[in-house]
């Protein structure tokens, strides 16, 4: 499912701001993007969203503004800047340049001056750091939340669907078969060439190839699955996973029926089916 949620925490002079956002995936994937100094505390981070999910991908941008700046400092090797001013004059005599080493010169030489965070244990910043990820991800939950009740929904109104299918399908398959033996007779007489065959074998052979084109089986096992998706769906916790197996098991019941039957309009009822069962196989993609 997808989600965001955001939250601040003030402590020691430091504000750190946390961002999370999560889109669709089948599996729990966490991703990080914290400052340098604090990246010993990116497997903390992940495994408090593991133990809040079980299911997406996750985006977690860690921020830290500075509010007194005590927190760094400006360090100036000057054993170094001695050197680059010696060794301007050197160039300069050596080529009989005009002019002066400057603090302009020192200045543009980037490793000169360099900022220095001051020294914090990372159970210290965790202690600021973890008020703020706990608020965004108690938001992005929130979020998750309400898209899962819509998507609830929406999943009860795509099984509607399949349910009236199947109920014309199981209204229509004791016609189907009657119809398939009849043209099984004519089938057998026609290659008989009007000759009666024995009536008890015939009945027999017709009954045996009805029954491999019976889809009760299927539209049982279907109407089962249906029960145990809509009791999953009022079941607390992360039921994606679960969900997405019976949809499995509904699908190849589907491809089951459709095979047995050369039945143009039962053909058509059975794509209809398959289809109504992708929707849902889509939607429930969006499920922890």
């Amino acid at each position: 499912m997808t989600g965001f949620g955001r939250g601040e925490a003030t402590g020691r002079g430091r504000v750190f701001s946390v961002e999370v956002q999560s889109v669709n995936h089948r599996f729990l994937e966490v991703r990080c993007r914290v400052p340098k100094r604090l990246s010993g505390l990116e497997p903390r981070i992940q495994q408090a969203i593991q133990q809040r999910f079980s299911r997406g991908h996750f985006e977690v941008l860690v921020l830290d503004k500075d509010l007194d700046g005590r927190s760094r400092t400006l360090k100036v090797d000057l054993p170094l800047a001695r050197q680059y001013v010696e060794a301007l004059r050197t160039l300069q005599q050596a080529l009989g340049l005009a002019g002066e080493v400057t603090l302009d010169m020192l200045t543009a030489q980037r490793d000169l001056i360099a900022v220095e965070e001051s020294a914090e244990s990372l159970e210290e910043s965790w202690e600021e750091l973890g008020p703020a990820l706990a608020e965004a991800l108690d938001a992005l939950a929130e979020m998750r939340r309400r898209e899962g009740e819509a998507l609830v929904a929406i999943l009860g109104k795509h099984l509607d669907e399949v349910e009236a299918t199947l109920t014309g399908i199981v209204l229509r398959a004791p016609e189907l078969v009657r119809a398939q033996r009849d043209r099984l007779r004519e089938r057998v007489a026609e290659l008989l060439e009007g000759r009666l065959p024995d009536p008890t074998r015939l009945e027999q052979e017709v009954a045996i190839l009805a029954e491999r084109g019976d889809v009760a089986e299927e539209c049982d096992r279907l109407r089962s699955h249906l029960v145990q998706f809509r009791t999953t769906l009022t079941q607390p916790g992360p039921q994606g996973r679960r969900l997405d197996f019976l949809l499995q098991e509904m699908h190849r019941e589907a491809n089951t029926a459709g095979s047995k039957s050369a039945d143009a309009t039962f053909a058509h009822e059975v794509v209809g089916l398959k289809t109504w069962i992708e929707r849902l196989r889509e939607q429930v993609q969006n499920l922890e």
